[in-house]
C-alpha cells in the first residue's frame, strides 16, 4: 500500500541558512545523515529555483508584500512531500518528475506560487522527496504562518486536499498516515480491558463451546449458551477488534520505513515512531495473541449463533438500563 505524504514545519529566521544549504546540497559531507548519496547528488533536480539566496528572496517578498515582521516571526514554511518507498520502484525518471511536478501544482495553487523559495527534489537518498519552502503570506498581504497553516488540525485538512489532488493522477495512492494515528502512543484502553475480561474467563468459555458441540446432554448445551450469551456481544465484536490492531501495527510500521527512507532530517518525529513501534515488544503483542486464542475458539461455533446470542444479550442489556434509569422495559 502507497501513502501520499506531506509535512510542513514553520521556520524562524535563524533557520533559514541551515535548512538552504541542506535542501540545496551545499555542503560537501552529511555527516549527520548517513543516507544522503553524494555520488548521486548530480540526479537531484529543480521544479523551481534555486534563488540566489534563501534569506534574500525571504527579505524582497516581505518588502514588496508590505509584511510586518517581528523578531519571532515565522518567515519561511518548509515542506516534504513525497509517497511511500514502494510507489517509486519501477518508475522511470520521467514518471517520478510528473509526480513532484503534480505536487508542486498543489503548492503553487494552494500557497501562491509567488511565495514558493524552491522546489527540489532529492534522489540521492534511499526515497524520492520534494523540499519546498515558501514564504507564508497571506492574500491580504499579512505574514502569517497560522492564517496559512491553521495550525495542527489546518495541517490535517491541507494534507487531505494534497492526497485528493494527487489521487486524482495518481489513483493507487492512499491518504498519508493522519496525525492522531502517527502520534498515538496507545491503543484505545477498551480493547485491552476487551481482551482481559475474556481471557479471565477464557477457561469456561472454551468448555461451553465444546459443550454446544455435544450430540447428547441438552441441559449442558443449555447451560453452555446461557455462559456464552453473557459474554456474546464483546466476542462477537472480536475480529473487527483483531483487525484495529493489526491495522494499526501496520501503520506504525509503514511510517516508520518512510521516515526512515526521508532520512535524519525528520529524526524528531523518527524517534517518536520509534518508540511507539517498540510498544509492540509488550503489551500490543500480548493483547494481539489474547485476541486470536480468543477468536480462534470462537471460530468453533455454529454460524450465525454468536451474532443472534450478542443481539439478545445487547437488548436485555437495554431493558436493565432503562430500568435502572427509572424507565420501562418494552
Amino acid at each position: 500500500m502507497s501513502y501520499a505524504i506531506m509535512r510542513i514545519n514553520k521556520c524562524k529566521a535563524g533557520a533559514v541558512g541551515r535548512l538552504a544549504k541542506h535542501h540545496e546540497r551545499e555542503k560537501k559531507e552529511y555527516k549527520s545523515n548517513p543516507d544522503i548519496d553524494l555520488t548521486r547528488t548530480s540526479e537531484n533536480f529543480h521544479i523551481k529555483g534555486p534563488p540566489e539566496s534563501y534569506k534574500g528572496f525571504i527579505d524582497a517578498r516581505i518588502q514588496e508584500v508590505g509584511c510586518k515582521v517581528r523578531k519571532d516571526s515565522v518567515v519561511m514554511q518548509d515542506s516534504i512531500c513525497t509517497a511511500s518507498p514502494e510507489f517509486f520502484q519501477g518508475k522511470s525518471l520521467y514518471e517520478t518528475s510528473f509526480f513532484f511536478r503534480r505536487a508542486y501544482e498543489f503548492y503553487a495553487k494552494t500557497f501562491g506560487e509567488e511565495n514558493i523559495i524552491s522546489a527540489v527534489v532529492h534522489m540521492d537518498e534511499k526515497t524520492p522527496h520534494m523540499h519546498i519552502c515558501f514564504v507564508p503570506i497571506t492574500k491580504d498581504g499579512r505574514l502569517s504562518s497560522k492564517k496559512i497553516i491553521g495550525g495542527p488540525q489546518g495541517l490535517v485538512k491541507l494534507q487531505d486536499m494534497f492526497y485528493e489532488y494527487m489521487s486524482i493522477y495518481f489513483p493507487e495512492l492512499k491518504r498519508g498516515i493522519p496525525k492522531h494515528l502517527t502520534h498515538r502512543k496507545h491503543l484505545p484502553t477498551y480493547l485491552f480491558k476487551n481482551a482481559d475480561m475474556l481471557m479471565e474467563h477464557f477457561d469456561e468459555i472454551a468448555q461451553a463451546i465444546n459443550d454446544i458441540g455435544l450430540i447428547k446432554g441438552k441441559e449442558k448445551k443449555a447451560q453452555a449458551i446461557e455462559l456464552i450469551s453473557r459474554y456474546a456481544p464483546e466476542m462477537a465484536k472480536m475480529k473487527e477488534q483483531i483487525k484495529s490492531v493489526d491495522d494499526y501495527v501496520t501503520t506504525l510500521k509503514n511510517t516508520l520505513d518512510t521516515e526512515r527512507d526521508t532520512g535524519r532530517y525528520w529524526k524528531g518525529k523518527t524517534e517518536e515512531l520509534e518508540k511507539a513501534v517498540k510498544e509492540r515488544d509488550g503489551r500490543i503483542d500480548e493483547l494481539r495473541d489474547k485476541q486470536k486464542r480468543i477468536q480462534q475458539k470462537l471460530d468453533l461455533l455454529p454460524p450465525g449463533l454468536l451474532e443472534a446470542l450478542a443481539a439478545e444479550e445487547q437488548a436485555r442489556r437495554r431493558s436493565i438500563n432503562r430500568k435502572d434509569r427509572g424507565g420501562f422495559a418494552r
